[in-house]
C-alpha cells in the first residue's frame, strides 16, 4: 500500500514539475542560508560564510537530481523528455520527416490493406448477437475432401443433434441458397406477370431467434414454424432484396408473393446488418422455413433422407460450456447417427468452427496461401524500412558530433540509443496512422472493384456481404506493424552512431574525404537489398503482365460465344433424375432455335484427373503411370463445342447411351504417351474412382488440343470418355440466329416443359460465365503485381537518390579538390556513377537469382495436368522480360545517382574547398 501511494505521488509530480522545481529551489536556498548564518556566527565574513555553506552542503545540482529521482518516475520522465526532444528535432527537418512518414505509410498501408481483406474473410464473425458463442459444424470425411461438403449435413442429422445435445442453447439448420422463381407484375409490359429468379435460403424455425436477429419491420419465424410440412408459407425478405425489389416500402409486410407458383406471405424484413449465414459472402434474397422445402425445391424430400446433405448446421454454445466439451459431444452424436444409414463417405470427426464469412479458412493450405501473399506484400514494407534506414544513416552522420558530445558528457549509450529510437518510433507511428488511412481508402476501392467484377459476371442482383471496415484487429495490426517497423529501421543506425569511439567521433568532420567504411557498407547493403526486392517483384510483375496480354487473346480452342450451359436440379431420386435429364436433352433437340444439343463435362468448372496406365509391348515393353485430365462426352459433344476431329471417329449415339469403354484423346495426349506411334486402336486403363481398380478403354479418335481445364494453358493430356448412362451430365446447346431472341424463346419453351423444374434451371453463356472470370483473374493478378512492383521501385529509387545525394554532398570538398587538381567533370561523373551502381548491380544479381528460383518452382507446379499457368505460356526464363527490367533498373539507378553528382560538380572549387 505504501509503495502504491509512493508511485501515485511520483506520477502526480510529473504534472506539477515546475511547481516542484520551485519548491526544491526554495528548500535548497533555505538550507544554504541557514548554513551561511551558522558560519557567520563563527566569525566568517558573509562572502566567506556563503562559500563555506556551499562547500559544506556539497554539489547542489547533484542533490537536486537525487531529489528528482526520488520524487518522480525516472523512466517515464526520460521518455517524456525524449518525446519532446524528438518532436522538436523532427519539426526542424520537415522535409526529412514528411518523406520518411510517406515512405512508411506506403509500406504499412499496403500490408494493412491485405490484412483488412484477410480479416474480413477469415476472422470477422457473422453479424449476429454474441457471435463468439456461435459455431459452425465441420466434418472430416474419409476421402479427406476439402470444400463445401465438409459443412453439409442432412436434416435428420440436424434433428438428431437438436433433440439429443446438452451443450448448446440452440441448434439451427440453414440450406445453401436455392434458386426460386418469383411471379411479379411487369409494369413496362402492362402489368403482365413476369417470372424473376431469386435466391432463397431454407432455414429452421429457430433460425432468427437463435442468432439474436429481430425484424426491421414485421416479424421473424417462430421456433415451431418449421414443424408442419406444407404449412404456414411465410418468408422473411433480406434488406437488400426489399430495397431492390420493393424500393423500401414498409407496407409490403403481410403482402402475398408467389414463389414457384406457391403463395407465400411476407412476414417481415431483416435488418440491413444481417447478411445471412452462407459459406459464401452472398446475401440471400429471402428466407423460408424448412416446412416449405418441397414447394421451394420440387421433387426432392430433404427432410426425411439422411443421405441428402443439403444443410449447414450452426449452434450457440451454452454459457459455461467449453468449446472442447461441446465438440466432443457433437462428434459422438453425429458419428452415432451416421452408423444408422449406409453411405460411401464415412465421417471421421466433427469439429466446431468459429463462424466467418467464408468456410475452410482454417485449412492449412488456405493459411499457407495467405502467408505466402503476406510475405510478398511484406517485401514492399522491407523496401520502405531499408529506405528509411538509409535516410536515418544519412541524418545520423550529420548528427555524429551531437551524439558524441552527449556521450562525452556522461550520457549512457542505452540512454542515447533510446533517444534515437524514440525519433524512429514517432516516425513509424506517424507513418502507421497515414498508412491506416491509406488502407481504409484502398479497402473501399478494392470493395468497389470487386463488387463491379462480381456484378458484371453474376448479374446486378448479386449482393456481396463482405464487411471490410476496419475493426480492433486491423487497428492493432497496423499499430504493431508500425512499432515493429520503427524498431527495425531505427535500431541499426542508433547502435552504429553510439559506438564508444568518442575521440575519433569528436574529431571526425564527416565532410572531408569520403565516409566511414562501415557506414558505406551499410548503405550499400541497404541499397542492394532494395534493388533485389524490386527486381524480384518487377520480374514477377513483368511475367504476369506479359501473361495478361496473352490472356486477352488466348483462344480456348472450342466454340464459346454461341454455346450455352444449361443446368437444373432434377430431383434426389437417382433413377427419376437421370430419366428427367435425358428427357430434357431429347426435348431440347426439338426446339427450332436450338442448333445442337449435347452433354458432357463442363469447361473451366473443375478438373477430374484420374491416374492413367499405358501398357506397352514389344521393344518398348513396360508400363507408364501418370495422370490425365478426363471428362465424359455424348455423341454430339465434340460437334457442339466445335472441337475438331483430327483422325479416327467420334462416339456413336449407341456408345453414348450404353457408356461403352471407348475414348477420344487429344493430340497432346497422343504425343505425350504414344510418341512416334499411332494410338488409334490402342488401349489404356484409368483408375476411375481412385481405388486402384483399373478400367480399360480403347482409343477410337484423336481431336485437336483445347484449353478445357483452364484458359491459362493447353491441356497437357485429356481423354474424352463415352457418356455414362447412370450419371447426370451438363447439357450444352448452341443457338441459331440472334442469340438474345433465341435465348428468350428457349426460356419461353421451358415454361411449357416442366413448371417445377423451371425454378432450378440456369442457362449460362460459356464465354461470359466460364471464360471471362479467368481473364478477369489474370487482369487482377497482373494489376496487383504491377502496383506492388511500382511501389517497391519508387521506394528504391527514392532511397538511391536520397543516399547518393547525401554521399555526394558529404564529398563536396573532395570533389572540389579533385577539380582543382585537374580532374574532368566526365571522369568524376563516371566515378560517382560506378560507385552508385555497384550495390545496385549486386542487388540486381540477387533479385534475378530469386526470380529464377521462383520461376523454377512455378515450372515444377505445372507437372500436374490440372495446374493453372498464370503466365499463359510465357517462358519462366523469358529473356525479354528480364532484359527489359534490368535495363530499366539501371536507368533508374543512373538517374538517381547522377542527379546529385551533376549538382556537385557545378559548385565552384573555391566554395567546395571551404565547404563544411
Amino acid at each position: 500500500m505504501l509503495r502504491l501511494r509512493r508511485n501515485l505521488s511520483r506520477l502526480w509530480n510529473l504534472f506539477r514539475n515546475q511547481r516542484a522545481e520551485r519548491e526544491l529551489a526554495r528548500e535548497v536556498a533555505s538550507h544554504l542560508i541557514l548554513l551561511a548564518d551558522d558560519f557567520e556566527r563563527q566569525g566568517l565574513s558573509p562572502e566567506e560564510a556563503r562559500l563555506a555553506a556551499k562547500r559544506a552542503y556539497g554539489g547542489v545540482e547533484q542533490a537536486k537530481q537525487a531529489h528528482r529521482n526520488e520524487r518522480s518516475l525516472l523512466w517515464l520522465e526520460h521518455t517524456m523528455q525524449d518525446l519532446r526532444h524528438a518532436v522538436r528535432a523532427l519539426a526542424r527537418s520537415p522535409g526529412f520527416t514528411l518523406v520518411a512518414i510517406a515512405t512508411i505509410a506506403l509500406g504499412v498501408g499496403v500490408n494493412t490493406t491485405l490484412f483488412t481483406a484477410y480479416n474480413a474473410v477469415a476472422l470477422k464473425p457473422l453479424p449476429v448477437a454474441d457471435a463468439n458463442r456461435v459455431v459452425r459444424l465441420e466434418r472430416t470425411l474419409q476421402s479427406r475432401f476439402i470444400g463445401e461438403n465438409q459443412y453439409a449435413f442432412s436434416y435428420p442429422e440436424y434433428v438428431n443433434l437438436r433433440d439429443h445435445q446438452n451443450t448448446f442453447q440452440s441448434v439451427i439448420a440453414a440450406s445453401w441458397p436455392v434458386k426460386v422463381l418469383v411471379a411479379a407484375p411487369d409494369e413496362s409490359a402492362g402489368n403482365s406477370i413476369q417470372f424473376r429468379p431469386a435466391q432463397a435460403q431454407i432455414v429452421s424455425g429457430n433460425y432468427f431467434g437463435a442468432l439474436g436477429i429481430n425484424a426491421m419491420f414485421g416479424r421473424v419465424f417462430g421456433p415451431d414454424e418449421d414443424r408442419a410440412p406444407g404449412g404456414n408459407p411465410v418468408v422473411v425478405l433480406s434488406h437488400a432484396y426489399w430495397q431492390r425489389r420493393y424500393r423500401g416500402d414498409p407496407h409490403v409486410v403481410g403482402r402475398v408473393i408467389s414463389l414457384n407458383n406457391t403463395a407465400f406471405t411476407i412476414a417481415g424484413i431483416a435488418p440491413p446488418q444481417f447478411t445471412g449465414t452462407s459459406l459464401n459472402p452472398q446475401v440471400p434474397d429471402l428466407w423460408a422455413p424448412v416446412s416449405m422445402q418441397q414447394q421451394l425445391v420440387p421433387g426432392q424430400d430433404w427432410l426425411h433422407k439422411p443421405t441428402d446433405f443439403e444443410f449447414q448446421v450452426l449452434a450457440r454454445l451454452d454459457p459455461g460450456i467449453a468449446l472442447k466439451q461441446a465438440e466432443s459431444e457433437t462428434d459422438a452424436l453425429v458419428r452415432q447417427f451416421a452408423a444408422t444409414y449406409v453411405w460411401h463417405e464415412r465421417t471421421l470427426s466433427v469439429v466446431l468452427q468459429p463462424t466467418a464469412f467464408f468456410g475452410n479458412t482454417d485449412d492449412p493450405r488456405f493459411r499457407a496461401g495467405v502467408g505466402a501473399v503476406m510475405v510478398i506484400f511484406a517485401l514492399v514494407l522491407l523496401v520502405a524500412c531499408a529506405n528509411v534506414t538509409n535516410m536515418l544513416v544519412a541524418r545520423g552522420a550529420a548528427r555524429q558530433k551531437e551524439i558524441s558530445v552527449r556521450l562525452a558528457l556522461g550520457a549512457s549509450r542505452a540512454r542515447v540509443v533510446r533517444h534515437l529510437l524514440t525519433e524512429s518510433m514517432l516516425l513509424a507511428l506517424g507513418g502507421g496512422v497515414a498508412g491506416l488511412g491509406l488502407a481504409a481508402a484502398a479497402g473501399k476501392l478494392l470493395w468497389v472493384a470487386l463488387d463491379q467484377i462480381l456484378v458484371r459476371q453474376l448479374g446486378s442482383d448479386f449482393v456481396l456481404s463482405l464487411n471490410i471496415s476496419p475493426d480492433v484487429r486491423v487497428l492493432t495490426y497496423a499499430l504493431g506493424l508500425s512499432l515493429a517497423t520503427g524498431f527495425i529501421f531505427g535500431l541499426s543506425p542508433a547502435l552504429q552512431f553510439t559506438k564508444p569511439d568518442l575521440n575519433t567521433s569528436l574529431k571526425d568532420e564527416s565532410t572531408s574525404f569520403g565516409r566511414g567504411v562501415a557506414r558505406g557498407r551499410l548503405r550499400g547493403v541497404l541499397i542492394g537489398g532494395q534493388v533485389a526486392v524490386s527486381m524480384l517483384l518487377l520480374s514477377s510483375a513483368g511475367l504476369l503482365i506479359r501473361g495478361l496480354v496473352r490472356s486477352q487473346t488466348a483462344e480456348p480452342g472450342f466454340e464459346t460465344h454461341r454455346v450455352y450451359l444449361l443446368r437444373a436440379n432434377y430431383g434426389d431420386d437417382r433413377g427419376r433424375a437421370v430419366a428427367t435429364f435425358r428427357r430434357m436433352a431429347d426435348w431440347l433437340k426439338t426446339l427450332p432455335e436450338v442448333a445442337n444439343v449435347s452433354y458432357g463435362a463442363a469447361p473451366m468448372m473443375g478438373t477430374w484427373t484420374p491416374p492413367i496406365t499405358i501398357r506397352r509391348s514389344g521393344a518398348l515393353e513396360g508400363s507408364i503411370e501418370d495422370r490425365t485430365l478426363a471428362g465424359y462426352a455424348s455423341d454430339n459433344f465434340l460437334n457442339t463445342m466445335g472441337i475438331g476431329l483430327l483422325r479416327g471417329r467420334n462416339f456413336t449415339s449407341q456408345e453414348s447411351i450404353t457408356g461403352a469403354h471407348v475414348a477420344v484423346i487429344s493430340a497432346s495426349t497422343a504425343r505425350r504417351f504414344w510418341p512416334n506411334e499411332d494410338p488409334l486402336g490402342k488401349h489404356f486403363q484409368l483408375d476411375m474412382h481412385f481405388d486402384s481398380k483399373l478400367t480399360d478403354f480403347e482409343i477410337i479418335g484423336i481431336v485437336k488440343d483445347v484449353r478445357f481445364a483452364n484458359l491459362t494453358r493447353v491441356d497437357p493430356a485429356r481423354v474424352y470418355l463415352a457418356a455414362d448412362p447412370t450419371l447426370i451430365h451438363e447439357i450444352f446447346i448452341s443457338l441459331r440466329g440472334d442469340q438474345q431472341m433465341a435465348l428468350a424463346a428457349v426460356w419461353a419453351h421451358l415454361r411449357t416443359f416442366d413448371s417445377n423444374l423451371l425454378a432450378t434451371v440456369s442457362i449460362w453463356n460459356v464465354d461470359n460465365m466460364l471464360l471471362a472470370p479467368q481473364r478477369t483473374l489474370a487482369r487482377a493478378l497482373a494489376t496487383l503485381a504491377g502496383i506492388l512492383a511500382l511501389l517497391a521501385l519508387s521506394l528504391a529509387a527514392m532511397g538511391i537518390y536520397g543516399v547518393m545525394a547525401y554521399v555526394v554532398t558529404q564529398r563536396t570538398q573532395e570533389i572540389g579538390v579533385r577539380i582543382a587538381l585537374g580532374a574532368t567533370a566526365g571522369r568524376l561523373l563516371r566515378r560517382i556513377a560506378l560507385e552508385g551502381l555497384r550495390p545496385v548491380l549486386i542487388g540486381m544479381v540477387v533479385g534475378l537469382a530469386g526470380g529464377a528460383g521462383l520461376s523454377l518452382l512455378l515450372h515444377h507446379s505445372l507437372a500436374f495436368p490440372g495446374s493453372i499457368d498464370f503466365l499463359y505460356g510465357v517462358s519462366f526464363y523469358d529473356p525479354f522480360t528480364f532484359l527489359a527490367i534490368t535495363v530499366f533498373l539501371i536507368v533508374v539507378s543512373l538517374v538517381a545517382s547522377l542527379g546529385p553528382a551533376l549538382k556537385a560538380i557545378r559548385v565552384d572549387p573555391l566554395v567546395a574547398l571551404r565547404y563544411e
